[in-house]
């Protein structure tokens, strides 16, 4: 997903599906054509078993490869590996009790000089044989969608990027004269408060300026940039906020789209109420090493407008282009959490 728009595939496409399938029909009917003696009632019957079989096939490994076992990035390799064992033993065990049935619409003269044990052990073997070039061309040609969406979804995140410069640069106002100006006031005051603030803020532009043109950094940037702008929001809300960051040191090279702490910090500010009567506290923690966590107490403000989540999508846009990874988001016991997982 990018700028809003999802890409879309046609999970089944079932035109392929019916041209593979009659393909695959008429490549094993071809024996029997060539040697019919005119009984073309028995090679299309043949042909109509093998097509639909096909076509059954096609279905299944399609749905396989596309569900929600196979493509989500939580399921194990293993889990995949089994399942799609499974279909592929069910498909060709299939082959026996749907051989008994048409069998009894219309009887099958292939391998009647055969036992039923030899015949069944011959249909099986042409089952799974039959079952491995449709499932590797399925998954073939799943691999060559899945490589187009990945190039599709690159070339609108460079798109994006590109837009998101040009607008930087129609409203910045000589970024590094403003850079340079707060160094300058800095060094005219005297009031270490005033200092302070002058340097948390020059900190502020320097990270932002720094990263713009950056997709990923360090949890420890991000956390030295959020400590310089937590002590520009505390100086203005005084005791109507509460911080405390408690990450783990382990995890301070793991990586992170920069600016996403201050986004989800900037959310929870922006909708919720905080005063000294009802502070807003704010936590910023790891969860066994597997998620960074960004947690406020809900209590939203009446004259805010409903939330369209922009930032919210943004920072979910980025994981799953950067990372391929999703983050959560709860609502629960009055507390509002979005858990970033941790990418090392």
């Amino acid at each position: 997903m990018t700028n809003g728009k999802q890409i879309k595939t046609n999970r089944y496409n079932p035109l392929l599906g019916l041209i593979v399938a009659l393909v695959f029909a008429f490549v094993l009917c071809l024996p029997a054509i060539l040697r019919t003696d005119g009984k073309w009632h028995e090679v299309l019957y043949a042909f109509l078993h093998n097509f639909i079989y096909a076509l059954c096939c096609w279905f299944v490994y399609s749905w396989l490869l596309n569900s929600g076992i196979w493509n989500s990035p939580t399921t194990k390799i293993a889990t995949k590996i089994w399942f799609s064992f499974l279909c592929f033993f069910i498909l060709t065990c299939a082959i026996l009790g749907y051989d008994a049935i048409l069998s009894n619409i219309h009887p099958d003269n292939e391998f009647l000089d055969l036992e039923k044990n030899q015949r069944n052990l011959l249909l099986l073997v042409r089952a799974f044989i039959f079952n491995v070039i449709i499932y590797f061309v399925i998954y073939y040609i799943a691999t060559l969608k899945e490589k187009q969406k990945k190039s599709l979804e690159v070339e609108q995140l460079k798109q994006a990027q590109l837009q998101a410069n040009i607008s930087t640069l129609k409203e910045q106002l000589s970024p590094h004269f403003l850079f340079n100006t707060l160094n300058t006031l800095s060094l005219l005051t005297n009031e270490e408060p005033v200092k302070e603030y002058i340097d948390k803020l020059a900190n502020i532009y320097r990270y932002t300026l720094k990263h713009q043109s950056n997709n990923v950094t360090t949890l420890k940037q991000e956390l030295e940039f959020v400590e310089s702008y937590l002590y520009i929001i505390k100086t203005r809300l005084e005791n109507a906020i509460e911080i405390h960051i408690k990450i783990d040191e382990t995890l301070l090279s793991s990586k992170i789209p920069p600016l996403t702490l201050q986004l989800l910090v900037e959310n929870a500010i922006k909708h919720n109420i905080a005063s000294s009567s009802q502070p807003l506290e704010i936590q910023l923690y790891n969860s066994d090493n597997e998620f960074i966590v960004v947690e406020n107490n809900f209590q939203p403000k009446l004259s805010v407008p409903v939330s369209t989540e922009t930032g919210l999508n943004n920072i979910r846009n980025r994981y799953q282009l950067l990372f391929e990874k999703d983050i959560e988001i709860e609502q629960a016991n009055e507390k509002f959490i979005v858990k970033l997982p941790v990418v090392l």
